[in-house]
Parts: C-alpha cells; sequence; structure tokens
C-alpha cells in the first residue's frame, strides 16, 4: 500500500491555512500571505523532491531554497520603513553570494544555506522583538499581527537552518541514510503548529491590559517632555480625528504631526504603557462608545465610523477597553439613563 511522505501531510494543511487566511474578511496581511505562500511553496517543491529525486526537482529546490529567506525578511521589513538602500542590500546581497557559491562551490552549498536561514531568522526575531511599532507603514490595526507572524517567520527560519545542518551532516557522514527520517521529524514538529495556526486564525484572543490614553497613572516618574508630547498628540488627534483614518500607519501619524515616528513609540510606550496601535484604538473605542449612547446606529456601521475594519478587532478592543461587548454596553448606558430619568422625574 503506497504512504504519503510527511510534507504532503504539511503541503495539505498548509494550502488549508493560506486559503482560511486568503478568504477571511476583512484586509489581509501582506507579509503573512506572503509568508504562508512561501511556505507553501517550498514544501511542495521538498515534496516533489523527496517523492521523485529528480535531478530538476533537485536543482529547483536549491534555488528557492536559497530565494526563500530574502523574501520573506522583505515582506516583512519593508513595512518598517527603513531606507530604500538598505532593504536592496540586505535582500539581494546575501542570496547572491549564495548563488555564486551554489555554481562555483557546491560543496558549500549546505553550509552557506544554513547560515543563510540562520541569518535571516535571527534578524527577523530582532525586529519582531521591537514589538508592533517597528511597522510604522502598516496600518495601526494590523501592525500586532505583522510583529506577530514575523517572530513566527524568524523561528521558521531558524528551525529550518537546524534542519538543513542535520541534514547535510547525515549525507556527509551517512550517505543520506537517515535523511527521510530527519525530513519526516522536522515536518512532525511543525505540523502541529500548522494545526493550530489553522484552528486559531481568526479567533479571539485574550485582550491585554488596558492602555491609558487620558492620563498616567501610577507611582512612576514620566519624563516630562514625553508627557508634554503625549498631550501635544492626544490633542491633535481629537481636534483633527485623525484616529478615524482605517489605513492610518505610525508613518503618517507622524507625518501628520510633525514629529518623528520612533519619537511618538517611544514616549506612548514611556508615558501610556501600551504601543501605539492600543493607544490609537483607545481613541477610536471612547468615540464608538458615544455613538452608542447618542444614535441607534447598527453596531456594524459604528464600527466603521470609529476606524476599524474588521468586527474581530473592534469586538476585542472593545472589550479590552470597556470590560464588556458593544452590545452591553449600550445596553447597560440605555438602562443607566433610564434610571437616572426616574430619579429625576421623582425628585
Amino acid at each position: 500500500m503506497p504512504s504519503l511522505p510527511f510534507p504532503v501531510f504539511t503541503l495539505f494543511l498548509l494550502l488549508i491555512l493560506l486559503a482560511k487566511v486568503c478568504l477571511q474578511p476583512g484586509e489581509k496581511s501582506r507579509g503573512v500571505m506572503y509568508f504562508i505562500a512561501g511556505c507553501t511553496l517550498l514544501v511542495m517543491m521538498s515534496a516533489l523532491r523527496w517523492a521523485f529525486d529528480a535531478m530538476v526537482f533537485r536543482q529547483a529546490q536549491s534555488l528557492l531554497a536559497i530565494l526563500f529567506p530574502p523574501l520573506v525578511w522583505r515582506c516583512f521589513t519593508d513595512l518598517t520603513g527603513r531606507k530604500r538602500v538598505w532593504h536592496i542590500s540586505t535582500s539581494i546581497i546575501p542570496p547572491t553570494l549564495a548563488l555564486l557559491a551554489n555554481l562555483t562551490w557546491p560543496g558549500a552549498t549546505d553550509t552557506v544555506l544554513v547560515l543563510l536561514y540562520l541569518g535571516y531568522g535571527i534578524a527577523l526575531l530582532r525586529t519582531a522583538l521591537l514589538g508592533a511599532d517597528a511597522f510604522v507603514l502598516t496600518r495601526l490595526s494590523d501592525s500586532p499581527t505583522t510583529s506577530v507572524m514575523a517572530f513566527a517567520a524568524g523561528c521558521f527560519l531558524c528551525f529550518s537552518s537546524l534542519t538543513d545542518a542535520a541534514i547535510a551532516y547525515d549525507f556527509n557522514q551517512y550517505h543520506g541514510q537517515h535523511a527521510p527520517l530527519l525530513v519526516a521529524i522536522s515536518q512532525g514538529i511543525l505540523l502541529p503548529f500548522i494545526c493550530l495556526a489553522i484552528l486559531f486564525t481568526g479567533r479571539k484572543v485574550t485582550p491585554p491590559p488596558l492602555c491609558v490614553t487620558a492620563e498616567v497613572t501610577g507611582p512612576e516618574v514620566v519624563d516630562p517632555e514625553d508627557n508634554d508630547l503625549c498631550l501635544h498628540l492626544e490633542n491633535a488627534l481629537t481636534a483633527r480625528e485623525l484616529f478615524l483614518d482605517p489605513d492610518l500607519s505610525l508613518q503618517g501619524l507622524a507625518r501628520k504631526t510633525g514629529t518623528p515616528a520612533r519619537q511618538i513609540s517611544r514616549a506612548i510606550n514611556r508615558t501610556r504603557g501600551c504601543n501605539v496601535s492600543q493607544w490609537i484604538n483607545g481613541f477610536r473605542i471612547q468615540y464608538a462608545q458615544r455613538l452608542l449612547v447618542q444614535s441607534d446606529a447598527p453596531v456594524t456601521q459604528i464600527m466603521l465610523e470609529a476606524g476599524f475594519s474588521t468586527k474581530s478587532n473592534f469586538n476585542r478592543e472593545f472589550m479590552r477597553v470597556s470590560g464588556m461587548s458593544p452590545g452591553d454596553f449600550r445596553r447597560a448606558e440605555a438602562s443607566r439613563s433610564g434610571t437616572d430619568l426616574k430619579t429625576d422625574s421623582s425628585a
């Protein structure tokens, strides 16, 4: 009875995950889709290479393996606002050197691939650990997801480098006798994480701590300059209602307020205890709360007017700020207003 190799199962799950992300309502993160699509193509080529062991598949797998890390790196770092020269140098020079090594010194290909994956993986992890505010060109509503996916991509590249090192060692010492087993083990380790990604894509997550948007509380000493900058930014946001723009990014906010993006991020983190995305969403939720009390408009319409593009993000942020859902908030406010009116009339 014929059996399917592990890469085929992984490929099927990646295709399901890619389809789920593409069909998910609302705006899609380009970096997320490209990362999953690249993983799918890489695993598909790996499955063909181990199933048929043809020279054309070996060469295609080697070429794709060299191009994959810089492509993943570029998908995420394009959103960091770095200079174009920096993007070109970091995404072209390393793979070019790897291709030259593959053509002129084939014996060093395995070592070059391990270093390539490990280098880009560590670089992605460092970028992701800077937080959601590092991705200044992405929409503020998408920046937390982009940061998480960048971290996942970095982990994937580092894990792939370790797998490639183990397979290269097996070919050097045992002529590839254990290579299929190593591939099966690596795919077996990845399968549970892919399944979890499929199960939890689009689901709600535990709300993060409340972000203070109007005043600073607590015993910690706050830099007066940072606090003054936050007050200036908050006045500009409320006066011009900049937070209502669903496509607002950190770089866009920096241009509209005349303040460097890094300075905004540092001041918000230090004085408000949250990232810029949560800070902006606090203003959006306050605006939505007013609409919920003052109008009978549907919640979906209020969500769009407040600057949110997806219902899941709106509900999650509303729960974080208000401690209840939009519907419960509207009913609670209506009940409280009715009680107040009765008290006034009886008096």
